[in-house]
């Protein structure tokens, strides 16, 4: 007859008590072989009686009591705890692994700075009029009438202190004997919710009403890319009244500071022996790099993609005018603004500048079928195949290119191989903030160079 399994009720009715009711252990000579669990099992299910050896072989868990070698009685730790523990480990060696990455950047840096600086040399004083004695042709007028200049400023939108700054201390109080200006800021439309939030346009516009002295190329988002379109945009502006009516056109970035007098009367002695004669020759002046990209028109004017470029050629070496600003003849303003299709203006920044001696080196080279232009990897197309660019004009222009390297130059302390100390050469000083054009126009070494009115009178101490 099979007996039926115990049930969890029954297996937990067996106590220690229980024990004492058993038969003592045979000897181990006389023992059976041990038997697993399962065997056990097996065993009870044919045999209910034998469930009372089950209480002595595996007692109640109350009944435990921990042995001296118990991990739980030499302190040891957890599973749980040690492996929090070694988490907390890892986690201090990676915020330990990052503070080391960034020291080692930082030594990194100090050394490549130092290493800079030590091949640059030592950095320019700020002024050197004390270095040599002041120039003759400083206190002699410019010789018969007084020069005629049309000057355009690229300028920002939200560049309000500065067109303020270049107001008042280059522009106000310039003697017409020396220097008749006729003046513009360029900005572009402005564009961004932090604009749009400022109200800059309306700004802008209020600024036009009360000066007349900006121009808003509405059409023209105001944004790096589009830089090069207000180059162009002022171009035209110069251009637009006849050539015999001013001397030169003159376009500066909104960080150079100009001594329009100095300017005046340094130029004669400059470029006496040139032979110049800008009303019927080609001739750039201003402060000169190099570079050997060119441009052939491909983006329509009215295009509202910013991303897209005119097509970038490479070809021979030539100077071209650096940021500071630079200075064209009327002849040469004349000749840019005959081309047809216009010259290519839609060149991304910093290459705005770039494009003025692109054009002007493009006006003689792209007569020259033996010269090889080809294009770039870094641009669309994006494959170097050579070029055979459409000539500007139907004949070469060639262009007299001055480089002024004692007038034209950055402030002393950029170390970029543009910079140098303010002298009584300096004419047109780049990287100047709108407080230092106030400071400039103060200092009494320079002061006498434009006419004093109230705005110039200091407060008696």
């Amino acid at each position: 007859m099979a007996h039926p399994i115990p049930t969890n009720s029954q297996m937990a009715s067996v106590t220690h008590n229980d024990v004492s009711t058993l038969p003592a252990r045979p000897s181990s000579a006389s023992s059976p072989p041990s038997l697993s669990l399962s065997s056990h099992l097996s065993l009870f299910a044919r045999d209910p009686s034998s469930w009372r050896s089950l209480g002595a072989m595996y007692p109640p868990q109350a009944q435990y009591s921990r042995l001296p070698t118990d991990p739980e009685n030499t302190g040891a730790s957890t599973p749980s705890r040690t492996a929090s523990a070694i988490h907390r480990f890892r986690s201090s060696l990676r915020a330990f692994a990052i503070v080391r990455v960034v020291v080692i950047l930082l030594v990194v840096a100090l050394a490549w700075r130092f290493i800079s600086k030590s091949r640059r040399g030592p950095v320019k004083p700020a002024f050197a009029f004390d270095d040599e004695p002041r120039p003759t042709w400083l206190d002699t007028p410019p010789p018969g009438a007084p020069l005629r200049l049309r000057v355009a400023v690229i300028s920002r939108a939200n560049e309000f202190d500065r067109r303020s700054a270049i107001r008042d201390s280059m522009f106000r109080g310039v003697p017409p004997s020396d220097v008749k200006t006729d003046f513009k800021f360029f900005v572009g439309a402005p564009t961004g919710i932090v604009n749009w939030w400022s109200k800059v346009q309306s700004k802008v516009e209020r600024e036009m009403t009360v000066y007349g002295d900006v121009v808003l190329l509405k059409e023209i988002d105001d944004i790096k890319e589009r830089l090069s379109e207000k180059r162009f945009a002022a171009l035209k502006w110069g251009g637009s009244v006849p050539r015999g009516t001013y001397d030169w056109f003159m376009t500066l970035d909104s960080d150079t500071f100009v001594r329009f007098s100095a300017l005046a009367r340094r130029l004669p002695t400059f470029i006496q022996n040139k032979n110049i004669n800008p009303q019927n020759q080609s001739v750039l002046l201003g402060r000169m790099g190099g570079h050997l990209m060119y441009y052939e028109n491909r983006v329509p004017d009215g295009n509202k993609d910013s991303r897209l470029e005119d097509l970038y050629l490479k070809g021979p070496w030539y100077s071209y005018p650096i940021g500071i600003g630079y200075m064209l003849s009327p002849f040469l303003v004349d000749t840019l603004l005959s081309m047809d299709p216009p010259p290519p203006h839609h060149i991304h920044y910093p290459n705005d500048d770039v494009m003025i001696g692109a054009w002007i080196a493009g006006l003689k080279l792209f007569q020259d079928k033996s010269i090889h232009f080809e294009t770039t990897p870094d641009h669309p197309p994006k494959l170097v195949e050579k070029v055979v660019p459409k000539p500007y004009l139907p004949h070469p222009i060639d262009t007299e290119i001055i480089d002024d390297k004692e007038g034209w130059h950055n402030y002393a302390g950029r170390q970029d191989g543009y910079d140098a100390s303010f002298s009584w050469s300096s004419v047109c000083i780049h990287h100047v903030s709108a407080n230092q054009m106030r400071m400039f126009r103060a200092m009494d070494v320079i002061a006498g160079e434009w006419i004093p009115d109230k705005a110039d009178e200091r407060p008696k101490s």
